[in-house]
């Protein structure tokens, strides 16, 4: 099965987190594997405890990484990024893997292709 790695940079409050999590939903449709990878602001996308307002609960984007985890898609969190912005391990939801760049060269190493948002 070929592999696409879904690069994400930008943060929960941006759309840019959210339709990137919807391709790679729509990825796994057709029979790809997924591996998405946060850098930058996106690392916040992995926090535990999200909690949107009622109209916005369809944006808590760590509840979308949750989903596409059980759907089988890997999840990297960078680890500098996470240091960057004071984001403490135990606070990246479960299943999330805080990683190195060398784990992010691997992807998209192993990737038919790349996408970044």
């Amino acid at each position: 099965m070929d592999k696409i790695t879904v690069i994400l940079n930008e943060g929960p409050d941006t759309m840019r987190s959210w339709n990137g999590l919807r391709v790679a939903g729509a990825l796994l449709d057709v029979s790809l594997e997924v591996e998405v990878v946060l850098f930058d602001e996106a690392v916040i996308c992995a926090k535990k405890g999200q909690n949107p307002p009622e109209d916005l609960k369809g944006l808590n984007l760590a509840q979308k990484l949750t989903d596409l985890m059980k759907l089988g898609v890997k999840v990297l969190v960078c680890g500098s990024c996470c240091e960057a912005k004071g984001l403490k391990k135990e606070e990246v939801i479960d299943g999330a893997q805080v990683c190195c760049l060398m784990d992010v060269a691997n992807a998209i190493k192993s990737g038919k292709q790349t996408l970044v948002f």
